[in-house]
């Protein structure tokens, strides 16, 4: 069983456009990125931002967690597991993949905390992606004026 005792979900969008319910919410009922955490497993969540590009706020705001987790729980960073959210890591709607995911990840590494890709998987997003991944653009509505 997976030692996971925190989840961060690492965003941007959640604060711009959405709640980041469907996020939690996949959380809660342990599926898509999350469906390998045991509904038995008492883990704590919480979402924050990247900070917008480049994503620098995320050394700062992880520093910050793991400091006042040593201070103030008996939690290390190995129970900690961040998720990026899927409009990180993912093409759909929300536009293509981070810019700067290759920095994030490297970040969330030299902090020594575990990482995951996903959170929610939208059934409709998936099926719009190609093989590579990739959003089909075809597949955006049109709207005449």
């Amino acid at each position: 069983m997976d030692n996971t005792k925190y989840i961060v979900v690492l965003c941007h969008i959640v604060k711009e456009r959405c709640s980041g319910f469907l996020c939690e919410n996949a959380f809660y009922n342990r599926e898509n990125g999350f469906e390998k955490y045991s509904k038995d497993q008492n883990i704590r969540y919480m979402n924050i931002t990247c900070g917008g590009c480049t994503g620098k706020a995320t050394l700062r705001k992880l520093s910050n967690l793991t400091k006042l987790i040593g201070k103030k729980t008996d939690l290390s960073n190995d129970d900690i597991t961040l998720h990026f959210a899927s409009c990180i890591c993912r093409e759909s709607f929300h536009g293509p993949i981070c810019p700067h995911y290759d920095y994030l990840k490297e970040i969330v590494e030299r902090k020594g905390i575990k990482w995951k890709e996903g959170t929610r998987f939208s059934k409709l997003s998936e099926k719009r992606r190609d093989k590579n991944g990739k959003w089909s653009m075809n597949n955006d509505r049109v709207h005449a004026h």
